[in-house]
Parts: structure tokens; sequence; C-alpha cells
């Protein structure tokens, strides 16, 4: 580890992400939208579907595309890692609608 990542350890500011038992299911859907989400990036809008939880609380996702089948691109543009509350997030906003 750098001499910077030690201080900043040191100091609290970097914690290790312990694993968390996933509270999703591959195979969940759930959608973006960067005007409600409160989202700056664009490329971040659309539906995903989460396909791996080995990493919980970041669970890796493959974009939807319109014809409802998922994206086989391994770009960064429709395969992302999402942190828990965003997902989390996406799915009460949808449920409140």
């Amino acid at each position: 580890m750098s001499a910077s990542k030690d201080l900043y350890e040191s100091m609290g500011y970097i914690a290790k992400i312990e694993y968390e038992e996933p509270i999703f299911q591959v195979g969940q859907r759930f959608t973006i939208d960067y005007k409600i989400n409160y989202i700056s990036q664009k490329n971040l809008q659309g539906t995903w579907e989460i396909v791996d939880t080995k990493e919980s609380p970041f669970y890796l996702c493959v974009r939807v595309l319109k014809n409802g089948k998922l994206s086989k691109s391994t770009h960064l543009n429709n395969r992302r890692k999402f942190y828990k509350s965003t997902i989390k997030q996406a799915l009460e906003i949808k449920r409140n609608k």
C-alpha cells in the first residue's frame, strides 16, 4: 500500500468494504432515470439487471436493451458495478410512482 493510502486509512478516511449478504437477487431489474435519481451521468440512464452478487454490497449489472435482452458488450457503458444504495433508491422511486 502506498504512503498516502496508509495516511488516509490511519486518519479514518478510507475503510475496507466488508462483504455483506446480498439483499438483491441475480436477475433483479431496476431503472435509473438521471433526472429523478439525482445522478449526473446520462450514460447510467436506462434499465439494468443484476448478474453477479459475489462482491456485495457492489452488484455487477448489465444494461437491458430496448428489445428486453441483456447487452453482450463488455464496454463500460453496458456493464457497471452499482452500490446497493443506488439500486435501492431506483427501486423505491419505481415503487412510489
